[in-house]
């Protein structure tokens, strides 16, 4: 009988031990919940996935796109941190302040070689918009509805620009930039939840992350330079400055559907820019550089006689213009003679772009990477 007991006892010694074990282990788990995205093939869990599940989801932050990783952000703060299309967020429980997002905004801007503190302050008060002294900016309208109901300063951070016209990718409105976020107003969503939405700019900043800041301006050399190409709809798209050349000898010629810009860069050699559709912003490039390889007394195929008041272009531009393009019909005909020109050239890193200041007439030319060009003709 004391036998039994004993073995009785024992089996309900092992059944607690086990399942104090069962509970204890619960909450771990529950704390490491795991949700997992096939769109992308990356899993959030624990504090990032609760934070992400509360404060919007999909709609807000879109899908992980890293793992959940230790990181050194902006080289003052190391920790687990988690990138999304839209935002990356950054578990800072051992200083006891949660879930935080990332200066995304700020890093944006900062890329681009356009540090937030450089950009226009607001120059009025204006009725109804609500003033930021710490960063001298207005917050107005459907931005400043969209920020207060959904955040504010915990979220977003302080505005850090004005409203402005951007093109991103296809798309063409007005943006504005935060701290950590840059807002988009999508008036062809008008009426819907989201009219406002906030930019990719995890996805964006990831695909450069790890780049430096920009250490140099727009080069002396582009005098004047700065505030016209910050103009530009795709200024995000060029980053940080890199090599200028100077006065440098040019050429230009205005074509039927677009313009030919002719540079000579010294050791670099000599290059041709040709674009289509002068002056229209459009989602993909629709200009190419080549390399003029005309060379003076050796002869080219004849192209016969333009239509009256048109031009057949000459040298270089001829040569491009007659040659894989079929004698000039991606192009049309020159609507004004070849001009000599000086230039200012300016190249950018990262994704690339140029900038060519066209110092004779004083054209401004802003050719981005995935982006179209733009004109700016001030005479």
């Amino acid at each position: 009988m004391c036998r039994r007991t004993f073995r009785a006892s024992i089996i309900i010694v092992l059944a607690l031990i086990l399942l104090a074990t069962l509970t204890a282990a619960i909450p771990a788990r529950a704390q490491q919940r795991t949700r997992c995205f096939p769109e992308t093939g990356y899993c959030v869990s624990g504090r990032i996935l609760d934070y992400w599940e509360r404060n919007g989801g999909l709609a807000v932050f879109g899908y992980p796109i890293t793992e959940q990783r230790n990181e050194t952000v902006e080289g003052t703060w190391t920790g687990p941190v988690q990138w999304f299309e839209r935002d990356r967020l950054e578990d800072h429980a051992n200083e006891g302040l949660g879930i935080l997002a990332g200066r995304l905004g700020a890093r944006a801007l900062e890329l681009q070689g356009r540090p937030w503190q450089s950009l226009p302050r607001a120059t009025a008060l204006t009725e109804g918009c609500r003033f930021f002294p710490e960063t001298g900016h207005l917050l107005c309208g459907i931005f400043r509805r969209y920020w207060e109901r959904n955040g504010g300063l915990m979220r977003f951070g302080y505005p850090i620009s004005e409203p402005r016209i951007e093109t991103l990718e296809s798309w063409t409105g007005y943006v504005q930039y935060f701290e950590r976020r840059r807002m988009e107003h999508h008036t062809e969503l008008a009426g819907t939840p989201y009219e406002v939405l906030l930019g990719l700019l995890g996805r964006d900043i990831l695909n450069v992350n790890r780049a430096p800041a920009c250490t140099d301006p727009i080069r002396p050399v582009a005098f004047g330079l700065e505030a016209r190409i910050g103009d530009s709809q795709f200024r995000h798209s060029l980053f940080c400055p890199g090599r200028t050349y100077a006065n440098v000898p040019a050429a230009f010629q205005p074509f039927q559907h677009g313009a030919m810009i002719w540079l000579d860069l010294g050791e670099t050699g000599r290059s041709i820019i040709v674009a289509k559709d002068a002056g229209r912003p459009a989602p993909e490039p629709s200009y190419f550089i080549a390399s003029d390889t005309y060379r003076e007394g050796k002869p080219l195929p004849p192209a016969g006689d333009p239509p009256p008041g048109l031009y057949v272009p000459v040298r270089g531009f001829y040569k491009l213009w007659y040659g894989s393009r079929g004698q000039g019909q991606w192009m049309g005909y020159g609507t004004a003679p070849e001009r000599a020109e000086r230039a200012n050239v300016q190249f950018f890193e990262g994704q690339g772009g140029v900038v060519v200041h066209l110092l004779e007439t004083n054209q401004v030319w802003i050719f981005g990477s995935r982006y179209n060009y733009w004109e700016w003709n001030q005479q």
